[in-house]
């Protein structure tokens, strides 16, 4: 309301001084007008009187011509006409200073001042009348100027009360238009924006205006829509923070009685060698202790990554080393990774985290294969733009694993990077590996791609930059 009331004054302000302006000049305007006609007709009226009674002095005589000038104002009812005497030899300036110009030529003059009789504005119009033998007289015509200020009173408190209509109206109707298009839209904007202050972001907001208002509203719609989803996200975040710090403790907790428990193992292997019966028994303890360690080992990368060291690698080298680290498990499990080409393709990474990350993604792939399949690996050197890159296009080194198993639906691969998310059989997985491969990938500056087809396999291609950022 008050942003309506003013552009109400604003507006009506400015119409005001406008609408005023006009009024004066055109009240000014009709004054003059009137004042030129009562000169036009009294010096009408003035030539007409002064020229009968000009020739009736030549004809007959003074008198008879005085008698004329009586006979004409007897006979004109809203002005006084009368003769005025002057010197009968011409010469310097005559007495009477209202008549001072008629001593200059036979114009009629005109000028204004008070009635000494009547005491109110006049406005006195003289004419030279020529006697016989240079004899001069003159025919006054006193108008008196109070109809003239009437009128000018009048048209003053016209305008005045025209103009006062025109802005009241106009006043009347902008703020009925600043009420509906501006202070009903506002309100409602206004109380949007206490509802999103309040965390209420499931309100909506619907304004029928296809104006700026209308626009600010979809935008504001727009927004609850994101900080609903940011806020998922922050509570989502919330929890895995929770989560990494719980497993940070557990993992603290946990390792001291894991390595009493993986070199009393050891020390049972060695004291009973196969084939004795406790040397089997101490073998699966060690390693499924060792198991329970790796499983620390990734709560604790993903509890707290460890700072990046990078230096220039050459990745065809540390693919085939995970390649060669892994190629026992592989047999085991029947399938074969197969190491395409070196392309010379070289990268500013963390070579241990990055084969870490390498290592998760082929092991993954290895268990989604069936025995007998093949796990292709390609180092390569592409131009791409990342997915929240502000750069533009780059140079990316890129490490595709591809597997050709039973893939994942949408769904699944919208999820396979959040932590504890796993596809696997239970003890199979702990759904921390593609989550600490991400997040190291993002240190790296870089992005993982997924592509995956239900029925014929997926592929995991690790995106990195050739170059340090600067």
């Amino acid at each position: 309301m008050r942003l309506s009331l003013k552009l109400t004054l604003a507006l009506t302000g400015a119409i005001l001084v406008v609408v005023g302006a006009n009024s004066i000049i055109r009240v000014r305007r009709e004054i003059n007008l009137f004042e030129q006609d009562m000169r036009d007709d009294s010096r009408l009226m003035g030539r007409a009187v002064a020229g009968a009674a000009q020739r009736i002095w030549h004809r007959v005589g003074e008198a008879e011509a005085r008698d004329v000038v009586v006979d004409a104002n007897e006979r004109e009812g809203h002005m006084h006409i009368g003769w005025v005497t002057l010197d009968s030899h011409p010469g310097p300036a005559p007495a009477n200073p209202k008549i001072l110009e008629l001593s200059i030529g036979a114009e009629p003059v005109s000028l204004v001042g008070v009635d000494p009789e009547t005491g109110e504005d006049t406005l006195f119009t003289y004419t030279l009348v020529a006697g016989p033998d240079g004899q001069r007289a003159g025919v006054e015509l006193r108008e008196s100027l109070a109809a003239e200020h009437q009128y000018v009173r009048t048209s003053i408190l016209q305008a005045t009360l025209g103009t006062l209509a025109l802005v009241t109206a106009v006043s009347l109707i902008t703020l009925w238009l600043g009420v509906v298009l501006v202070g009903r839209p506002v309100r409602e904007l206004v109380a949007q924006a206490r509802r999103i202050g309040k965390g209420e972001l499931g309100a909506r907001l619907a304004l029928r205006t296809h104006d700026e208002m209308g626009e600010l509203a979809t935008e504001m719609n727009a927004m609850s829509e994101r900080l609903e989803s940011s806020r998922d996200q922050l509570r989502h975040a919330d929890r895995l923070a929770t989560v990494g710090k719980l497993s940070a403790g557990i993992a603290h907790e946990v390792g001291t009685p894991l390595n009493v428990i993986t070199g009393y193992a050891q020390l049972i292997e060695d004291e009973c060698p196969a084939p004795h019966p406790a040397n089997e028994g101490a073998a699966t303890i060690r390693m499924q202790a060792l198991r329970v360690a790796a499983i620390i080992r990734q709560l604790l990368d993903f509890a707290r990554p460890r700072p990046l060291v990078k230096q220039s690698t050459s990745l065809q080298g540390l693919v085939e080393q995970a390649a060669h680290l892994l190629e026992t498990l592989t047999r085991k499990r029947g399938v074969e990774v197969q190491v395409g080409e070196d392309r010379g393709v070289t990268a500013n990474v963390d070579p241990a985290q990055l084969q870490q990350v390498v290592t998760n993604l082929v092991v993954n792939a290895m268990h989604a294969s069936k025995p007998g399949s093949v796990v292709n690996l390609v180092v390569e050197q592409r131009r791409a733009t990342g997915p929240m890159d502000d750069v533009g296009e780059r140079e990316y080194a890129c490490i595709e694993i591809r597997d050709h198993g039973s893939g994942m639906p949408p769904e699944v691969v919208e999820r396979i990077f959040e932590p504890f998310f796993t596809t696997k059989d239970v003890g199979e997985g702990t759904g921390l590996g593609l989550s600490v491969a991400y997040g190291i990938i993002r240190e790296h500056g870089g992005w993982i791609a997924v592509d995956s087809t239900v029925g014929e396999g997926s592929c995991f291609t690790v995106y990195v930059p050739v170059e340090a950022p600067r």
